[in-house]
């Protein structure tokens, strides 16, 4: 009588832990000369650091971030970003600056939840890859 009990008093926590959702992550930027972008849409994007640039496509960004001094840290913020978990919409926004960014050498990658703020620092992080 006590084994199934016991059994019991274990499985009933984890039934209850996967019932509910973890909260969102905040990000918090530690890399001073990282790249920070805004992801406005699946074309366009504007550069926050390390330096500012107004509304520029997506492409013409990844040519020009070829010149950036740092190769270390980039974080995209994704505005407009709707789903409420990863799913077709993150990949259709994602794929191409993670492909591009990789590609000129950046190590760390960080994709955020947008809420038109100029800092990354406390907004959700939707995926990090080091």
């Amino acid at each position: 009588m006590r084994k199934p009990f016991l059994l019991l008093f274990a499985v009933v926590p984890l039934l209850f832990s996967c019932a509910s959702s973890a909260p969102p992550v905040a990000y918090h930027n530690t890399d001073n000369s990282a790249l920070i972008v805004r992801s406005l849409d699946a074309q366009s994007c504007a550069v926050l650091a390390p330096t500012a640039m107004e509304r520029v496509d997506n492409a013409r960004l990844l040519d020009e971030a070829k010149t950036f001094a740092q190769h270390q840290t980039a974080v995209v913020i994704l505005e407009n970003y709707s789903e409420p978990q990863l799913g077709t919409e993150f990949r259709e926004r994602s794929v191409g600056w993670f492909i591009g960014l990789r590609g000129l050498g950046y190590q760390h990658i960080y994709f955020l939840r947008g809420s038109g703020v100029n800092s990354p620092d406390g907004l959700p992080l939707l995926a990090g890859y080091d």
